[in-house]
């Protein structure tokens, strides 16, 4: 797949060989492109670029909300306000128009992930970070392939990375056998749970997030023993420990139970290649504009635009009706603390109703954007309040997935018993009583509840075969509480088209059927 990425990896090799290390905040001006796979010091650098790469991946802010966004928003439980609802299963979803972005990117982390795996071998450097390196790069590599074969089904599979002697050579294209792409992520895996600790600094690719994605490599494959051995490997190693459902989704999610969280810094960084990276628009995507509600006779706002209730935001995207249904409100704590409360206290002490619950019931406009139920998952406290950008750090994965794609595992492998005890511990910590019996209905509920709006639902329904009927029967789109309306999801949108350019590029490799 050289001919059709080359210009993509060219630009990446400057920007691997001129910023600053996102992770060690250390300018290495020293280190240029001829000799970036030539040093252990070089290849550290290359796997910061790395890193930052799929920092810009797996994040969304103003400049490419329309790629990873999409999958936070295109499920069952979520109500569309804003422009990409089109792109949901509606006039835009063509191969022209969706994010190109979901398929370029992560050949550009395989490409980058590549290089530095089969450099590393002829370098002299100590053994324990060469391996320590690799594996990190390996993770990295598997997950891309993860998230490509997942959208996409039909994939290219190459693992000889670029470089300007091979960057035209002819290539064949065609999709890859998936049972061939499922044994090299498998691979990339298997390797890196050997080497790797669970215990890594934050940000950093440890062995909790490489089992998290090896278990979740075998729920696709329906190995479902497997995947029940990785996740019990994760929940027992004592590393990796459920928080306080108040901690969860705090200003600090570098927690026990974060497996992996995208970092960043506003003060190293301001765009995507310095150290802190560009920040996400996670927050201000979710919830709404509490601030542009009005009251009759009230000539003030009742709500200003602060911090406590998300300070600056867009409002794209909503919690429906039917996840809210889901929910034990009076018991279930997550209620509480992955939303913002439903019944709105004015914080403008010029306002009559300042610390008074507003007048009059829910909605308190009939503008979505204005007022609607939020979520406060991605809520910073420290970011300035007119401010959308924020640079609080972003959970990738989670304690409590491992728990949930545990359970689900070990339902279908027959183990009844242990897949109640990872469902109740999730809903002990929410404050519910205990399960007696389970189903995939029951899985799917529970999924609803803890991790909603953490970008894994769709790819969830997809690989549980309900994506169609879960998205005909909940997801919802409007603009005002009368324009509400459903969705029409075909069969063959379970899976993206492939961006017409790459089609065109590459010419042999078919595009996914009915696009």
């Amino acid at each position: 797949m050289k001919k059709y990425i080359v210009f993509f990896i060219i630009g990446l090799l400057v920007l691997n060989t001129s910023c600053e290390s996102w992770l060690e905040e250390t300018q290495f001006d020293k280190i240029n492109s001829s000799t970036l796979y030539e040093s252990g010091e070089g290849l550290e650098i290359g796997l910061n670029g790395l890193y930052g790469l799929s920092r810009k991946f797996f994040r969304f802010n103003d400049a490419d909300a329309r790629g990873a966004y999409w999958f936070y928003c295109a499920t069952d439980l979520a109500m569309t306000r804003t422009w990409n609802e089109a792109e949901m299963y509606r006039s835009n979803m063509r191969a022209n128009a969706m994010p190109a972005e979901m398929w370029n990117r992560p050949y550009q982390m395989i490409d980058r992930a590549s290089a530095i795996i089969d450099a590393a071998p002829g370098i002299d450097m100590k053994s324990d970070m060469r391996e320590r390196i690799v594996s990190e790069a390996r993770v990295i590599r598997a997950w891309a392939y993860i998230r490509l074969i997942s959208t996409y089904d039909n994939i290219l599979l190459d693992s000889i990375p670029t470089t300007p002697q091979n960057a035209f050579d002819p290539v064949e294209y065609k999709p890859a056998n998936q049972k061939d792409v499922y044994a090299f992520i498998d691979r990339d895996l298997d390797y890196a749970i050997k080497v790797l600790d669970y215990k890594v600094a934050p940000g950093i690719v440890g062995q909790g997030l490489a089992r998290q994605l090896r278990a979740e490599s075998a729920m696709w494959q329906g190995d479902y023993a497997t995947a029940a051995k990785h996740a019990d490997a994760i929940i027992t190693s004592g590393q990796h420990k459920l928080v306080g459902i108040s901690e969860v989704f705090g200003n600090n999610v570098n927690h026990s139970e974060s497996l992996m969280a995208w970092q960043f810094d506003e003060l190293t960084g301001g765009k995507e290649t310095l150290a802190g990276g560009d920040g996400h628009v996670l927050g201000a995507a979710f919830q709404a504009r509490f601030y542009e509600i009005s009251i009759p006779g009230d000539p003030v706002a009742p709500i200003l635009e602060e911090a406590n209730y998300g300070g600056n935001a867009y409002g794209w995207t909503y919690p429906n009706a039917y996840l809210k249904s889901l929910y034990d409100e009076a018991n279930d704590k997550r209620f509480q603390f992955y939303f913002y409360p439903e019944i709105l206290l004015g914080n403008n002490p010029a306002s009559p109703y300042y610390e008074k619950p507003l007048p009059g019931e829910p909605p308190y406009s009939t503008q979505l954007r204005q007022y609607t139920w939020s979520l406060m998952k991605y809520r910073d406290l420290e970011k300035p309040a007119k401010r959308a950008l924020s640079y609080k750090p972003v959970t990738a994965y989670r304690l409590a997935e491992s728990y949930i794609l545990g359970a689900e595992a070990h339902w279908r492998n027959g183990n009844t018993t242990k897949a109640l005890e990872y469902l109740n511990a999730i809903r002990t910590r929410a404050g519910l009583d205990d399960l007696a019996s389970v189903d995939l209905q029951t899985i799917m509920d529970e999924h609803a509840r803890e991790l909603c709006f953490e970008g894994k639902r769709w790819f969830f329904l997809k690989r549980i075969g309900k994506l169609v009927e879960q998205v005909n029967k909940y997801h919802k789109f409007g603009s005002t509480t009368t324009s509400i309306q459903g969705t029409t999801m075909k069969d063959h949108m379970v899976r993206w088209p492939i961006p017409q350019a790459q089609i065109d590029a590459m010419g042999t490799f078919p595009q996914n059927p009915e696009y």
